[in-house]
């Protein structure tokens, strides 16, 4: 499957251990939804591969004194030291779980907090009008966060990896896959084009994660998408 629409709500939450959980994927990769009650302890145990954490809603107070806010990222990599990541939840709290293959991403815990990275241009090597970034991790796992104003449009692309969407507030249209609300995830394999990326009329903030490397942006009318066009 080249792309997927993931739609979190439409499924039923299951008990599993200390919280609630969601499947929403087992392919390519794993992709949970996690709710936790508030004064519940939240453990991560280590495992063959590494977990990044994005927060929906709450926030968790982990052991060392770190607070993760409602839309921060944790990365926890493969087999971290000492075997869990452990904390208290402040509220009710709500998250995704990505599973990404080991060894990708950084050797050591990572807490990403949102207030504390300045949006910056996004360079575009042909010039053409891009949106602010938030560069929130670079390397063989990249991360940004992006907004969208109504009045952009972002034609026909492609990127190098494997990249999945999380539509953090207002929505947008992919193409004749249609329109992604707060809340969906898309995922979409490297190496094939699609678009437009067409925002709603309150505009769109979605975080980007690049499976693999960095988020080149490479437009299809002047570098055709090695795997051509998504169907």
């Amino acid at each position: 499957m080249s792309w997927q629409k993931l739609q979190p709500d439409s499924l039923a939450w299951r008990e599993s251990d200390n919280r609630q959980e969601k499947l929403i994927t087992e392919e390519p990769s794993s992709l949970k939804q996690a709710m936790f009650d508030r004064d519940s302890i939240f453990n991560n145990a280590s495992a063959a591969y590494g977990v990044l954490l994005l927060v929906v809603s709450g926030g968790l107070q982990l052991d060392d004194g770190q607070e993760v806010q409602k839309e921060d990222l944790l990365w926890i990599p493969a087999r971290t030291q000492g075997g869990t990541v452990t904390g208290c939840c402040l509220a009710e709290t709500c998250v995704f779980e990505l599973q990404v293959s080991a060894p990708l991403g950084p050797a050591e815990i990572t807490l990403i907090k949102k207030q504390a990275i300045s949006w910056q241009s996004f360079d575009d090597p042909a010039g053409r009008p891009t949106q602010p970034v938030q560069v929130l991790m670079e390397g063989n796992l990249s991360i940004l966060r992006t907004r969208f104003v109504p009045e952009y449009t972002a034609g026909d692309h492609w990127h190098d990896f494997d990249t999945w969407y999380f539509i953090t507030d207002g929505d947008m249209r992919f193409g004749h896959e249609g329109v992604y609300k707060t809340g969906q995830v898309r995922q979409v394999t490297g190496g094939f084009s699609y678009g437009p990326e067409e925002p709603g009329v309150d505009g769109v903030e979605f975080v980007l994660v690049s499976i693999g490397g960095p988020v080149m942006l490479h437009w299809a009318d002047m570098e055709p998408a090695p795997k051509g066009q998504l169907q």
